[in-house]
């Protein structure tokens, strides 16, 4: 896959770094646009390290990307139907797996990008737009990433306000959802041999991602892109 294709949901994705949230809790724009800075600036920092070291890269989006994802809701939506006759332990089973999924397709794709893009990453790249909140606990952050070479790129951020702040549950890029696209291919999978076998086949990907580097996407699902039209 052309490493370019990545860029636009790699990045969205990355900038949902660990924030201190202030009291009053701040808002979903705030968390998205301070985080923003600081995942840009530790991805300049840190480009040797994560061109070279995929371990240095798994631990940088394992403390600063995952924290802030709502892994619980984001599954639920993910399972869909199944959620609701799945036992504990299938659930439990099921966010173990999807969380590491996520973790090795996001190290594999930041380290194979920064391996072929020498630039900088430059704050002016994103640009989010002001949000209505009022009373509302889940709301949509929408934002443009503007690329050097090409026109911007809208991008959507579905957010949920927990009990830890404003947590990211979904993406969408150009209308192409994160969860929709693992949602389809997991359902197709649980509709042919159940939720078991799923998650039985998501700890041997996993394993094998471990092993490889190679990016976590269900066989045959590609990442929601622009150029995924």
């Amino acid at each position: 896959m052309h490493t370019q294709r990545l860029f636009t949901p790699l990045l969205a994705i990355l900038l949902l770094s660990t924030t201190a949230l202030a009291e009053p809790v701040a808002s979903p724009n705030a968390v998205l646009e301070a985080t923003a800075d600081s995942m840009i600036a530790a991805i300049n920092k840190d480009r040797s390290k994560i061109k070279n070291d995929i371990t240095h890269t798994q631990h940088l989006v394992e403390d600063i990307l995952l924290p802030n994802i709502d892994i619980i809701t984001a599954a639920k939506y993910v399972l869909g139907k199944y959620w609701d006759t799945a036992s504990k332990e299938q659930k439990l089973g099921f966010i173990r797996e999807f969380r590491t999924m996520l973790l090795r397709f996001y190290s594999s794709a930041l380290s194979e990008y920064i391996t072929t893009h020498d630039e900088k990453l430059d704050k002016s790249i994103m640009k989010f737009f002001p949000t209505d909140v009022g009373d509302q606990k889940d709301v949509i952050v929408r934002s443009e990433v503007n690329p050097k070479n090409g026109k911007p790129v809208p991008v959507l951020y579905h957010m949920l306000l927990t009990g830890r702040g404003w947590k990211v549950y979904d993406v969408s890029v150009e209308g192409v959802s994160v969860i929709t696209s693992y949602k389809t291919s997991f359902a197709n999978d649980i509709q042919q041999n159940g939720l078991d076998t799923l998650i039985s086949s998501l700890v041997e990907r996993n394993a094998k991602l471990l092993a490889s580097g190679t990016k976590g996407l269900p066989e045959g699902q590609k990442p929601p892109t622009p150029a995924a039209h």
